[in-house]
């Protein structure tokens, strides 16, 4: 497996040093430059940061590095708003070192790594807004199991889960994923997420089936 190239952005020099010696001793991590860098995979952001939801969205619109926010507070309605922004991956203040070393493969593999509470609360809260019609465009062509899986799969279910979940077979979870793609324009499982949140659309020259 290639090493994961990540970064770290914090205001605060002693987290930010704190952090790096972590990504440094890790042997699937190698540290590169900042949250500028177009080699970067994941970002780990101080959740502190002012400009942290812009830091989300742009990255997120851009397709560039996946965010895991740091120092997440549990109370209030930020983390679901994180994930809404485009964040990845939502570590709590109470987060060990073992959940940021399992929460960088989980998010570079296309995966969400916060609470399913959490992202449940952000799915609900981004479709209580406006939504634009290329979003819902090959949402009314799924059928009601099609759309069970691509519930569960935008809101980071691994394929195993999603099947014991469903009491369907992973194969069976795989043939529902293909009809959704093929239906729905998307190419891969994180624009699937991305769309499915209300974080990105599908353009109107995307094919659908």
């Amino acid at each position: 497996m290639s090493a994961i190239r990540v970064a770290v952005l914090s205001a605060t020099q002693l987290f930010a040093e704190s952090l790096a010696r972590l990504v440094d001793r890790e042997p699937l991590f190698v540290r590169v430059g900042g949250a500028g860098d177009a080699n970067v995979d994941v970002l780990l952001v101080d959740s502190n940061l002012e400009d942290l939801f812009d830091i989300c969205v742009r990255h997120a619109s851009a397709g560039r590095a996946r965010i895991v926010a740091l120092g997440v507070p549990e109370e209030g309605a930020k983390a679901e708003d994180l994930l809404i922004a485009g964040a990845r991956g939502l570590l709590f203040r109470h987060a060990r070192e073992c959940d940021l070393l399992q929460a960088v493969p989980h998010v570079h593999a296309g995966k969400i790594w916060a609470p399913r509470h959490v992202v449940a609360a952000a799915w609900e809260k981004s479709w209580s807004d406006a939504v634009p019609v290329e979003r819902l465009a090959g949402w009314t062509r799924l059928s009601a199991r099609e759309r069970e899986v691509l519930r569960y799969a935008a809101s980071g279910f691994a394929n195993k889960e999603l099947a014991d979940r469903l009491a369907i077979s992973e194969a069976t979870v795989k043939v529902h994923l293909t009809h959704i793609f093929q239906k729905v324009g998307c190419r891969t499982r994180s624009e699937l997420a991305a769309v499915y949140h209300g974080l990105a659309t599908i353009h109107a020259d995307r094919p659908t089936r």
